[in-house]
């Protein structure tokens, strides 16, 4: 059972020390042995940094296991212990983040039909890193949800991800239920990686790779705060939906 050598690398550089990472993260997972899997990303995150141990191991050995999955060569067990050993990975960095800064949090979640919410809490776990408040929906969030949390928090900026093109339309939904309510509004995923998907979405396109992703989205919080010290960003009252926002 295992990928061809290009399918395991994915995107990785192969001269690169994560793509090595990545290489026996699959082999541990092959083997099944959550515990080695771990402390591959742990060894990763040591020599190359979180950001790219989430960019270039975690998030590409994620996808290589679907691959197996979806061609049957492994069960779905063994997938989901592999999600939950990630996931618990995760959350044992996400506690040693640092308080976050004051301000809004930045809203994250998935389309309404989307289950996958891996790489949404790695994204979560960099903006948490550098100090940005988070406040994490997870997977399947409906509009109504999407939308009490945005008018419960007024966050600094909303996050949509939906990875499978069949659930393009309901995460556009999403979107633009958000658009006149927050500053800044994003978007990522395979439900939106090509110029036709994203054809007349509000919000910014977020790319693949999450490091670039955080640095985007911290961007957009400063141009925010500045245009609050020069009393010329105005939000609506949470209570009465706006006649218009303007949009990029």
């Amino acid at each position: 059972m295992g990928l061809s050598q290009p399918e395991r690398m994915h995107s990785a550089d192969p001269a690169a020390p994560a793509a090595e990472f990545a290489l026996r993260f699959l082999s541990a997972f092959e083997r099944d042995d959550p515990a080695a899997m771990r402390c591959e990303l742990e060894q990763a995150t040591q020599a190359c940094g979180l950001g790219t141990c989430l960019d270039d191991v975690l998030l590409p050995g994620m996808r290589a296991i679907g691959i197996l999955w979806q061609r049957g060569q492994c069960g779905i067990e063994k997938e989901r212990l592999a999600t939950e050993c990630a996931r618990a990975w995760l959350q044992s960095h996400e506690v040693l983040a640092p308080a976050p800064d004051p301000g809004p949090p930045v809203v994250l979640a998935c389309g309404p039909t989307d289950r996958h919410s891996l790489g949404l809490e790695a994204l979560a776990i960099l903006l948490r890193y550098q100090g940005q408040g988070c406040r994490l929906l997870g997977a399947r969030v409906s509009t109504r949800t999407l939308m009490t949390a945005v008018r419960a928090s007024r966050p600094a900026a909303v996050v949509i991800v939906s990875h499978l093109r069949v659930n393009h339309d309901r995460a556009a939904e999403s979107l633009r239920s958000a658009e006149a309510w927050v500053p800044e509004l994003f978007y990522a995923g395979e439900a939106f990686a090509t110029a036709r998907l994203r054809r007349d979405l509000p919000g910014t396109y977020l790319g693949t790779r999450l490091q670039d992703a955080s640095s985007l989205i911290l961007r957009s919080r400063l141009r925010t705060d500045t245009a609050k010290l020069k009393g010329v960003a105005a939000l609506p009252d949470p209570g009465t939906p706006p006649e218009h926002a303007d949009r990029r």
